[in-house]
């Protein structure tokens, strides 16, 4: 062999107080038992239900207000074609030939002499010029 003498083993230092002669062991939980998932789904599905609700209400509205819209439109043709008929019949009464068949039905008369009164001057101007004039 050699003529090195032989060293007694040495063991590494300890980093830790030793319990009983177990070096690092400790004191580990027992794992948390997984959460259930269902309360998660539950509120997936419930905010899908919520979302799918209100879709479905809104184009009930949508659709409502959309035949409320036709109807008013419809409404406002007829207004609008009342509208030109009756502009169109005030326009007809009120033209010269009307209006003087008009006034001959109620008695009255077209006028002879058509004079016109100046109220600056405050005098009598027409046809008659043998009226006599307040000046």
């Amino acid at each position: 062999m050699s003529a090195l003498p032989l060293r007694a083993f040495q063991a590494p230092p300890a980093r830790g107080p030793a319990r009983d002669g177990r070096r690092g062991l400790r004191i580990v939980r027992a794992p948390q038992p997984a959460r259930s998932r269902v309360p998660f789904i539950f509120g997936c599905l419930t905010i899908l239900g919520a979302a799918l609700l209100g879709v479905l209400l809104l184009n009930t509205v949508m659709s409502a207000t959309s035949y409320e819209i036709h109807e008013q439109r419809i409404e406002l043709a007829q207004l609008t074609e009342t509208q030109q008929s009756l502009a169109h019949e005030a326009d007809r009464l009120a033209s010269p030939i009307q209006l003087e068949q008009a006034a001959r039905g109620i008695g009255m008369e077209p006028a002879e002499d058509m004079r016109y009164l100046v109220l600056e001057d405050q005098s009598i101007l027409g046809e008659g010029d043998g009226l006599v004039s307040e000046n």
